[in-house]
């Protein structure tokens, strides 16, 4: 294949869409797409070399297979065996595991299957400290690789136009599946293979010449000008809400296909851009570069103490990355892709790559054996990291409970079964994390109650969670809840608790909270933003008058105050390696956040029967706590831990429990 240095440009721009994405340089939110970018020319590479090996007559798995991991095993190996060194100097024991775990699943090219089954969001603040995310796209081009070879084997057998044919509907369906995934099941779609298979597909289809031949230089012309300006346009354009793959990766995915086509056809003005010395010299190191960059940047917020980096350190990070990246593609890259005499030989390489993923798996079965070495760390770091697994034992078993599956009972008497509740907890994961400390305040006050919360669903009656997918049904879940609330005479008061803030996209931290929530009304479809706070609004309304009617008294736990960072994490590695400090809102910042979310429990605070209680002034005078005698107050950025679920909703619900009584009077 004659070598087109343009590809190398085209590789150039995709990897510095992604590093200064990462490193949060400014107007390139939607540098992700760089990802997109690399798998069509992967796609059109692999396949233009393996259609010609057939042609020929000389195509062998086994030398497919030993291209593909002198290519790729080397250097990944390298970044790993760094990352564990790296790690055993600055990472926490739950991380160390973590990077063990998706270490292993790195070489076995299978990160992104890792990733979604461990429920990483990659945009979600812990993903964000991952310093193996990255290599999900691996495993997706990688897994592809699997698979592609011997389905061109099998499909070039058949009639060119049918060949085509069959790999053009291969497109679609994977097209048409990641259109319907990105709102059915958006994580899946994001970092599994099916979904992402056609962006990879197109690359094949120009290789295998599905697209005709042009002598037209000013079409040329335009469509190289028209790829590079869809592939900008995405980077500009896009960020952490777009969902990727789907529609909205039409077109980088097909501005790159536009840049392969042109460059096919002639020598265009962008390709001579392109092929430049600079272009071409980052794109020849591409693979290194973005191997290398993402961990430096992971360390570089560990270090800082916070998700964002410097513009100082922005820089720094990303000449480390490309000194790495160069040293990296000169002294293992390029020796292991030379073949003997002056190379390696393919028993070397197969033996080698066996040896490297041995170790792999030795030592990360050693840190997940061992937990990640805790005695690393201080006595201060360990009591402030201990924070996060001060989670209530009882939430993974109380969570997503319904009344006919019996719900978990918390206070005095808990297990007396002809007990009569005097609170029903009901809402999403707050209400979890706030189980604890009411536990102990209906204990103090010799009173029972009864816990229904699941994760992602807030007490709102008739609506979903669009983001959580189908199978979450929440509206099905508070169905369940209210029915018991108007066929029971227990519970005179029902408490709702919820990250009400995260549901109505009324939260300006929300870039270090996660992507935020899409609520629809039950069967409603797509999510409307700009319908989304009345859709709030109508529903808590809804939902209140509907506990009133049964003769019940309403307490609504306004929102938690939401630190923005992990609480024990950052504390942890403050103590461990002296990482900086992020600020912490303060009350005018919290109560700013939440104003929106605050008039509509206003209006439902008008009610008699409904009465509003805050953590917010025990938390935030006016700096909100995080920590009491250097325990953390929280388990990550915005749930409670134990500890400070114990220490503040007594103190926050005290007076407006201590007039219930049980069973209710009357029911309306």
């Amino acid at each position: 294949m004659e070598y087109r240095r343009d590809i190398d440009g085209v590789r150039a721009i995709a990897v510095m869409s992604v590093v200064f994405c990462h490193a949060g340089v400014p107007g390139f939110s939607g540098g992700l797409v760089g990802v997109d970018v690399f798998f069509v020319v992967s796609g059109f590479l692999i396949a233009g070399i393996l259609h010609r090996e057939l042609a020929a007559g000389r195509f062998s798995l086994i030398s497919f297979y030993e291209r593909r991991a002198r290519r790729i095993l080397p250097a990944l190996f390298f970044t790993i065996a760094a990352c564990f060194v790296a790690a055993a100097l600055l990472l926490l024991p739950d991380m160390f595991v973590g990077l063990a775990r998706s270490a292993l699943a790195a070489m076995f090219f299978s990160s992104n299957i890792w990733f979604w089954y461990a429920n990483a969001d990659y945009y979600a603040p812990d993903a964000d400290l991952e310093p193996l995310l990255h290599t999900w796209s691996l495993g997706v081009e990688e897994q592809f690789y699997i698979v592609f070879p011997l389905v061109l084997w099998w499909l070039f057998l058949l009639p060119r136009r049918s060949m085509v044919r069959a790999f053009a509907g291969l497109c679609v369906a994977s097209f048409l599946l990641s259109v319907w995934a990105s709102g059915a099941y958006p994580r899946a779609n994001f970092y599994l293979a099916p979904t992402r298979a056609w962006e990879l597909g197109l690359g094949v289809l120009l290789a295998v010449g599905a697209f005709p031949r042009c002598d037209s230089a000013r079409l040329a012309q335009a469509a190289s000008l028209l790829g590079l300006g869809a592939i900008l346009a995405a980077v500009a354009s896009f960020d952490n809400t777009t969902l990727l793959p789907g529609f909205s990766a039409v077109l980088p995915a097909f501005g790159a296909l536009a840049l392969l086509w042109s460059g096919e056809q002639r020598v265009t003005f962008v390709g001579r851009m392109l092929s430049g010395s600079i272009p071409v010299a980052i794109g020849l190191i591409s693979y290194s570069l973005y191997l290398w960059h993402w961990p430096i940047i992971v360390y570089f917020k560990l270090v800082g103490g916070t998700m964002e980096i410097t513009p100082h350190q922005m820089l720094i990070a990303i000449a480390v990355s490309l000194a790495c990246a160069y040293a990296s593609w000169r002294f293992i890259e390029t020796p292991f892709r030379r073949r003997a005499p002056n190379g390696f030989t393919p028993h070397f390489i197969l033996a080698s790559s066996s040896a490297a993923v041995l170790v792999v798996a030795v030592v990360a079965a050693t840190v997940n054996v061992w937990q990640g070495f805790p005695g690393r760390l201080s006595r201060d770091a360990q009591l402030a990291y201990s924070g996060t697994f001060d989670i209530d034992g009882q939430r993974d078993r109380c969570g997503g409970k319904t009344p006919r599956d019996g719900l978990c009972r918390i206070g005095a008497d808990t297990g007396a079964a002809k007990g009569k509740s005097s609170i029903l907890l009901w809402g999403d994961s707050h209400a979890g994390a706030i189980m604890s400390g009411l536990d102990v305040l209906l204990e103090r006050s010799h009173k029972q109650g009864a816990v229904a919360f699941k994760g992602g669903c807030p007490p709102l009656l008739g609506v979903e969670r669009l983001d959580k997918g189908p199978d979450h049904d929440c509206s099905e879940f508070n169905a369940a809840v209210m029915s018991m609330l108007r066929k029971g005479r227990d519970s005179p008061v029902v408490v709702l608790s919820a990250r009400w803030s995260h549901i109505v996209n009324s939260d300006p931290e929300s870039e270090t909270s996660g992507p935020q929530a899409q609520l629809v009304r039950k069967g409603g479809g797509e999510s409307d933003p700009e319908q989304e706070y009345a859709l709030f609004a109508t529903a808590l309304l809804k939902t209140v008058r509907a506990i009133r009617s049964t003769g019940r008294k309403v307490i609504i736990v306004d929102d938690i105050p939401d630190i923005g960072w992990s609480v024990p994490r950052v504390l942890g590695l403050n103590h461990f390696i002296d990482a900086a400090l992020p600020p912490v809102p303060t009350r005018a910042v919290v109560e700013a956040r939440n104003a929106r979310v605050n008039r509509v429990l206003e209006i439902a605070d008008k009610d008699a029967g409904v009465q509003r209680v805050s953590a917010v002034p025990l938390l935030c005078r006016p700096l909100c706590m995080v920590a009491k005698d250097g325990i953390p107050l929280y388990s990550d950025e915005h749930h409670l831990s134990v500890f400070g679920a114990t220490t503040v909703v007594p103190m926050m619900m005290k007076d407006a429990i201590a007039t219930v009584q049980t069973p209710i009077r009357s029911v309306r």
